[in-house]
């Protein structure tokens, strides 16, 4: 099995960016604990306004799915969402 890579970008509603990456911290800190999870880092890119960027890395499927099956991990994302204006998600086997 590879790993996986997960790449999400927020475009955050003006105002709430700090809560944004608040929130996403918090979630990112959750995320590490889990088994089969190598990588949760949240940053703002450079030059870009109202973004945040999420980089996440995932032993294998299995792993990812296991934390997507986790209690609260759609009222998680739900969180997170309501703050943004758009997303955008990126995934992929590592090589």
């Amino acid at each position: 099995m590879s790993d996986i890579a997960i790449i999400v970008e927020y475009d955050v509603k003006p105002g709430c960016l700090e809560e944004q990456e608040k929130r996403l911290r918090a979630m990112a800190e959750q995320c590490l604990g889990e088994d089969g999870c190598f990588r949760m880092e949240v940053f703002r890119p450079a030059g870009i306004e109202n973004k945040l960027v999420l980089s996440e890395l995932w032993r294998d499927v299995a792993a990812l799915e296991t934390h997507r099956g986790q209690p609260g991990h759609a009222e998680q994302h739900q969180h997170t969402d309501e703050l943004c204006v758009g997303k955008r998600v990126l995934r992929g086997a590592v090589a």
